[in-house]
């Protein structure tokens, strides 16, 4: 069963709606879906964040059409005071278990789509326009899922080699590397990024649960003045614990790999 839009708070529902409603204007009858998904549609959902959007088409619209939709994105942006992570996807690729491209921006391809696909069969996902995710997308296996686990994770890996230790990453980091534990624990990829950390400050050692606690005031938008500095050095050792429990396929051991914060 998927969440009703009556249930989502207005500063998602609003611009959600008023997307709808522009794209059945520039779409038409090329619009096949809309839903709306992420932590938005979760019970224990953000105070803020991107609204996650999925669009299937039948069609790649053409240039013009294309920048329309990117105007309305825009639009929508600037009145209501949202950013958006939206995707748009043709309905044959949608259909198919392999990580589609976006539908007009090819360069792009969705590499969590076995996670998504997890996500919307479970029901995480509000019904905007048209079919349903059941009648459109193949259920994942678990070896896809695992993929989509250590994309996820390589992505993690990567803004630690770069640098990239600011809130926002850093916060993201500690609390998907706690949803990839899960999923290693459990077998479950359907969890928010709150309730994934919740999970981490039950199974985790203590020396853990400072930086999850950071993490959940960052998530918030309510960090404190220290929260800053604790994620930034934990966000390495964390990610890099994350990724002693799953190790690539090839490399049984991941002791070779290196270590960038010498935990």
């Amino acid at each position: 069963m998927s969440v009703p839009l009556d249930e989502i708070p207005d500063r998602a529902r609003i611009p959600w709606i008023r997307l709808r409603d522009e794209l059945q204007v520039i779409l038409a009858n090329n619009l096949v879906a809309l839903w709306g998904h992420g932590g938005t549609t979760s019970h224990d959902r953000p105070l803020s964040g991107d609204l996650d959007t999925y669009a299937v088409v039948d069609r790649p619209p053409d240039q013009r059409t294309s920048q329309r939709i990117e105007d309305a994105h825009a639009l929508i942006a600037r009145e209501q005071g949202v950013e958006w992570d939206a995707w748009y996807v043709l309905a044959a690729d949608a259909r198919r278990p392999e990580s589609p491209p976006h539908a007009f921006q090819a360069e792009r391809r969705d590499t969590s789509w076995a996670i998504h696909r997890a996500h919307w069969l479970a029901g995480r996902y509000v019904p905007l326009y048209g079919r349903e995710p059941a009648e459109i997308v193949p259920p994942p296996t678990w070896a896809e899922l695992e993929v989509d686990l250590r994309r996820e994770l390589e992505h993690l890996e990567r803004h630690v080699v770069e640098g990239d230790d600011d809130p926002y990453e850093a916060t993201y980091s500690i609390l998907n590397g706690s949803r990839i534990l899960h999923a290693v624990e459990s077998g479950n990829v359907v969890i928010s990024k709150r309730s994934a950390g919740a999970w981490a400050l039950e199974h985790l050692p203590d020396r853990w649960h400072e930086a999850i606690h950071a993490a959940h005031r960052a998530y918030d938008g309510q960090p404190t003045a220290e929260d800053a500095t604790l994620l930034a050095s934990a966000m390495g050792p964390f990610v890099a614990m994350v990724r002693n429990q799953l190790p690539d396929p090839d490399e049984p051991s991941a002791e070779a790999r290196p270590r960038w914060s010498g935990y």
